[in-house]
């Protein structure tokens, strides 16, 4: 904020000396880097043909974009028909499926979790008897001690 009113006042300043050194009442226009205006004015019309050309060919890639997009229609199920057709299970292979995945979860072995972090341990899961024999083995073996 303290810079805004320094330049503020060092403008107004320039701007006190400009006035008296053109004399009273003149003040100059300064075009910045350009020699005068007519020079400022060929340069501004260069800058809006070189505009004016930017956007149509932005304008025109659009129009290309979206023709294309029109173009290509959505995918429909006719299309994948022969690529994702859903198979026929015999109801056979159904079971052998299941029976596969419950042997697996039922007498597959539990493995070993290693714990993340610090502290880095191991950790088994516990071993809990999936039957009412295996219950009553437990607990014989437990009491036996």
């Amino acid at each position: 904020m303290e810079e805004l009113k320094n330049e503020q006042t060092e403008v107004c300043t320039q701007t006190a000396e400009a006035e008296e050194t053109n004399g009273a009442g003149q003040t100059e226009v300064s075009l910045g880097k350009f020699k005068d205006a007519e020079a400022l004015l060929n340069a501004y019309n260069s800058l809006e043909s070189e505009f004016t050309k930017r956007c149509q060919k932005l304008k025109e890639l659009e129009k290309k974009l979206s023709d294309e997009e029109k173009a290509t229609p959505p995918p429909t199920e006719e299309s994948f028909a022969g690529e994702n057709k859903p198979q026929e299970i015999s109801d056979e292979k159904k079971k052998e499926i299941v029976q596969e995945y419950l042997s697996g979860v039922l007498f597959g072995k539990q493995k070993a979790i290693v714990l993340d972090g610090e502290g880095a341990g191991v950790k088994t899961p516990v071993s809990r008897p999936k039957t009412i024999k295996e219950a009553g083995n437990l607990a014989k073996e437990i009491f036996s001690k």
